[in-house]
């Protein structure tokens, strides 16, 4: 229902019982739309609102007209500790049990598969979570959770983007801008209010798997597109009707990994710490809503608790250094991890990966006023959201928005915008011709993202590098060969497309963090192809800084194409090969000559390696490959 009605300010003084506020003379104020599927709506003074706590009367916090704040304060008031700390409970959704939300009414859930299905069918799902959530004693909603690193990609036919690190390589703020408003109608869409996004680590140590998860190792590159991310996400600098919370992460800056290995200590030294909090501090000057410091790593630089505790169970990073140093007022939500009272004691808000039972253990060793604290930041958010009113998704819009061609325009710009061309030698278009396509990864659909989506044996939907060829080609104008023992003696006048790379991951890349040498399987190929005296162009799918040096030694040409998204990544390399699109990519990083430099590097300071094989920014401009 949506109804206008005008009421002065001392009208409105008069319905509240407050003083009177000259400044909202004239105001208007609007009905808001209001959804109830458990309890009843009642009129107070000509306008409706949603009886959460069915006691027959308008408490203030189920009053829309008043601030999100002074709602908050009044449900605190309602609540008992065990409350309190059930709204701080961010659970893993992989099955639903009823009473996590009818009677614990947790206040998150991360969908993660559970919602691994048409657009329609996850809408139905959150809305049955929220109905179930509305029943509780106070009817606080639930958020919904995602990992973002790749768009709503825990909903079988989302629009699955390019990963920051083709994002870095385009660096455009706009462009960034316009990826994250797609990321937002999506989750909207169905009922996930909630990204754990973006990603403002800086890129200092190639050996990091998580590097396709990171803008670049510029840090002006990393503030101007995390500010675009957050906006886009959040609609703005606060947090309203239309927003999803953006989660920036990984506090203070994961990038820094002791030896690239993912979860050990970081190696933030005193000339460094203020290149890794730089994305964050333009996360908080945007707004953020929340920030996740990181659950695997320590950070002994800076002393106190964090020597031993990783990030997100330290007060010294979360209390000390982003509290209090940085002036951060927003939500800390933790990683997924296992000691929650250890983590709220230190600081943090919203708990991921906690359970129903770990409410008793909060109550039991949390100090009622550390809950309140937290409650009071997550209430705030909840209001400002509007999920009071409206938690509830339709459907049938869901299937119109998720997935929609328009949106799939936005994943294809980015993807093609990002191509990065480092060697360009003898190209000719493969439009008119016949041609080879090489490399088992050349066959992994999954291999076009990072691994941010359903797992195996979940089946993904998406076009490989192999059928985006033959699609547009012509299925007898393509000769695909495996590995190196299937390669002909003689190729001579034939362009022979070599994929190579790494296959999909999240935290441990494939090849692991000794090394950023491509395994010998896929050298043999490139190094057979060259011998048989093909055109030969080298595709590379790759989450880090590779040593590219052989790779760039075997090919006339070397396309770059990281992480270029499952939904449209196969399609737009296509089209740059066959000439149809310009290749403006930049290296979002510096590309190592060998592995001896990178293990003179320190991994905490971006761009030092010395005389790189390319650098920084490096890339070939070409309207036209191969014209």
């Amino acid at each position: 229902m949506k109804t206008l009605k005008k009421v002065t300010a001392l009208a409105l003084a008069a319905l509240l019982g407050l003083s009177a506020f000259p400044a909202m003379a004239e105001e208007t104020l609007q009905q808001p739309e209001l959804v109830a599927r458990v309890k009843n709506i009642i009129e107070v003074d000509g306008y409706q609102f949603k009886d959460l706590n069915d006691n027959g009367e308008l408490d203030a916090y189920e009053d829309w007209r008043l601030s999100a704040q002074e709602r908050a304060e009044n449900l605190l008031e309602l609540m008992d500790a065990s409350q309190m700390a059930a709204q701080m409970v961010h659970l893993t959704l992989v099955s639903k049990k009823d009473s996590w939300f009818t009677d614990n009414n947790v206040g998150f859930a991360l969908v993660y598969e559970y919602i691994f299905d048409s657009a329609k069918d996850a809408a139905e799902r959150t809305n049955e979570i929220q109905e179930l959530s509305e029943s509780s004693p106070l009817g606080i909603p639930v958020v919904f959770s995602m990992d973002t690193e790749i768009g709503a990609a825990f909903v079988s036919d989302a629009t699955f983007m390019p990963d920051q690190i083709n994002q870095g390589a385009v660096n455009d703020a706009d462009l960034v801008a316009r990826l994250n408003e797609v990321v937002r109608e999506e989750l909207k869409a169905v009922g996930v209010r909630m990204a754990l996004s973006p990603d403002a680590d800086l890129m200092t140590d190639p050996r990091w798997g998580r590097n396709q998860e990171c803008y670049s190792e510029d840090t002006e590159v990393v503030q101007n597109l995390i500010v675009a991310a957050i906006t886009a996400l959040q609609n703005g600098n606060e947090l309203n009707e239309e927003s999803v919370i953006a989660t920036v992460k990984h506090f203070p800056g994961s990038g820094a990994q002791e030896n690239g290995v993912d979860a050990s200590p970081l190696t933030i030294q005193e000339d460094s710490l203020e290149l890794h909090l730089a994305g964050f501090k333009a996360a908080i000057e945007a707004g953020v809503a929340a920030v996740m410091p990181y659950g695997y790593s320590t950070v002994p630089f800076l002393g106190g608790d964090a020597v031993e505790n990783s990030a997100d169970q330290s007060a010294a990073v979360m209390t000390d250094l982003l509290r209090e140093q940085l002036g951060y007022t927003g939500i800390i939500q933790t990683d997924w991890g296992l000691n929650f009272v250890g983590a709220a004691n230190a600081g943090a808000d919203i708990l991921g990966g906690a359970g129903v039972r770990s409410t008793t253990q909060l109550v039991d060793g949390v100090d009622e006023a550390r809950l309140k604290d937290a409650c009071r930041r997550i209430l705030v958010a909840k209001f400002q959201l509007g999920i009071f009113e409206n938690p509830y998704v339709d459907v049938e819009k869901a299937s119109e928005i998720v997935g929609s061609e328009e949106h799939k325009a936005v994943a294809k710009e980015v993807a093609s915008r990002s191509l990065t061309l480092v060697k360009y030698e003898n190209a000719e278009s493969l439009a008119d011709q016949s041609f080879v396509v090489a490399g088992a990864l050349a066959q992994d659909v999954r291999a076009l993202n990072s691994g941010w989506t359903a797992k195996e044996p979940v089946e993904i939907t998406g076009t490989t590098l192999l059928e985006a060829f033959q699609e547009k080609a012509g299925a007898d104008q393509v000769t695909y060969i495996a590995t190196a023992s299937e390669v002909p003696q003689d190729l001579t006048g034939v362009t022979a497309v070599v994929v190579v790379g790494e296959k999909s991951g999240t935290h441990d890349p494939e090849w692991g963090a000794a090394t950023l040498e491509f395994p010998q399987e896929q050298v043999d190929l490139i190094q057979a192809l060259d011998a048989a005296n093909a055109n030969v162009v080298a595709v590379v799918l790759m989450n880090r800084a590779y040593v590219l040096t052989p790779i760039v030694e075997a090919a006339d040409s070397v396309l770059l194409a990281y992480r270029p998204g499952v939904t449209c990544g196969a399609e737009a390399v296509a089209d740059a090969l066959f000439g149809q699109t310009e290749i403006t990519g930049k290296l979002p990083f510096q590309i190592p000559a060998s592995m001896d430099q990178v293990l003179a590097q320190r991994e905490d300071l971006p761009m030092d390696i010395d005389e790189p094989l390319y650098d920084f920014g490096y890339g070939i401009d070409v309207t036209a490959f191969g014209k």
